[in-house]
C-alpha cells in the first residue's frame, strides 16, 4: 500500500540523539544566518597562479551588530587564499541563505574550480575587524560547556571528500585541532545524514578547553569543489530547557508518526502515538513532530 504525505508545517528543534540519549545544542558557533546573502569572497584569476607566483588572498569580516544570535562571538573573519589556478578560473567563499523547505535557514558555501589549490578560513576571535588573530577575542570561553559538551557537530555535504579542520587557541597561544571528514554526498540525503560528529575528548594539542580565545574553521581544496556546511556547533547529552510547548493544533488535529528507517522505508510504518515535539533519532528509529497532516492515505499494512 502506499502512504502520501504532504505537510505544511514541520516544527522541530535540533535535538539529534544517538543510542540511549539525545544530543541537544549547547554551543552554536555559526548557524550562518548572520550575513547571509552579504558575507562573502569571490575571485577570479586574470591570469594563471603558478608555483613559482605568490599566493593571491582575499579578506572579508562581518560584525552581526546586537542581534547576534547564531555566531559566536558575534564577527566572522573570511579568508579565501588562493595557491594555484589557471586564468579565467573563479573560487568563492559565501554565506546564503537556505531554500525555505530546508531544515537549516543558511549556509556556508565553497566552491573551487579544477586545475586548482585553495584554502578557505572561517574565523571566529570576537569583534576587531581583521583577519588577524587574537587569541582572547572570546573571553576565555568554555568549550566543554561546563562539562556539558560532548561533541563538535557539523552539517555538511560535499561533491568531493573533505576535510575541515577545526583549531582552537588558548590564550596563552596553545591549540587543540580536530578534523572532520566529510564524505562525498552521492545521490538523494537526507539532512540528518549530513551530521559528522567529533567527539570533544579527541581533540589533539595542549590547548586548554575551558579557556578559549579564539576558533578557526579551514578547508584545502586541491580539485573541483562544491561544499557546503549549514550549522556548526558543540552539542551534549540531555533536553535543552528551552524546549517549546507544543501550540494548539490546527483545525482538525494533528498526527503523528514514526517511521522505521533500519530498513530504507520498506518495513511497516502504521504505528501511531504521541512523541516529544522535535526531531529525534535513536536506536534507528526516526521521529518526527509534524504540526499539520493535508492528506493522508493509509491501510493497516501501510509502507513508504
Amino acid at each position: 500500500m502506499k502512504v502520501t504525505l504532504f505537510f505544511v508545517l514541520i516544527a522541530a528543534i535540533a535535538v539529534l540523539g544517538q543510542g540511549d540519549f539525545d544530543l541537544v545544542e549547547r554551543i552554536v558557533l555559526d548557524d550562518f544566518t548572520n550575513g547571509a546573502n552579504t558575507h562573502g569572497i569571490s575571485i577570479t584569476l586574470s591570469a594563471d597562479l603558478g608555483v613559482n607566483d605568490p599566493d593571491r588572498t582575499e579578506t572579508a569580516m562581518f560584525d552581526a551588530g546586537s542581534g547576534c544570535t547564531g555566531l559566536l562571538g558575534c564577527e566572522r573573519d573570511m579568508s579565501l587564499t588562493v595557491i594555484l589556478g589557471l586564468q579565467g578560473r573563479s573560487f568563492s567563499s559565501d554565506i546564503f541563505t537556505s531554500p525555505a523547505s530546508y531544515y537549516f535557514d543558511a549556509e556556508w558555501a565553497i566552491s573551487n574550480p579544477k586545475n586548482s589549490e585553495s584554502e578557505t578560513l572561517l574565523q571566529y576571535d570576537g569583534r576587531d575587524d581583521s583577519i588577524d588573530l587574537d587569541i582572547s577575542g572570546l573571553n576565555g570561553l568554555d568549550l566543554t560547556g561546563n562539562g556539558a559538551v560532548e561533541f563538535l557537530r557539523i552539517s555538511a555535504v560535499s561533491d568531493l571528500d573533505t576535510e575541515y579542520v577545526f583549531t582552537a587557541y588558548s590564550p596563552n597561544g596553545n591549540t587543540c585541532v580536530a578534523s572532520l571528514e566529510v564524505l562525498q554526498a552521492v545521490g538523494a540525503y537526507n539532512y540528518y545524514d549530513s551530521f559528522v560528529f567529533f567527539d570533544i575528548d579527541d581533540f589533539s594539542g595542549n590547548c586548554n578547553l575551558e579557556n578559549i580565545g579564539a576558533i578557526e574553521v579551514s578547508l584545502f581544496s586541491n580539485d573541483a569543489l562544491d561544499a557546503i556546511v549549514r550549522q556548526i556547533a558543540f552539542v551534549g547529552e540531555g533536553v535543552p530547557s528551552n524546549t517549546p510547548t507544543p501550540s494548539a493544533p490546527p483545525p482538525g488535529g494533528f498526527t503523528w508518526y514514526t517511521f522505521d528507517d533500519d530498513d530504507n522505508y520498506r518495513s511497516s510504518c502504521d504505528e501511531e502515538r504521541p512523541r516529544p515535539n522535535y526531531f529525534m533519532h535513536n536506536d534507528n528509529i526516526i521521529y518526527y513532530y509534524f504540526h499539520e497532516v493535508i492528506y493522508y492515505e493509509s491501510s493497516s499494512s501501510a509502507s513508504i
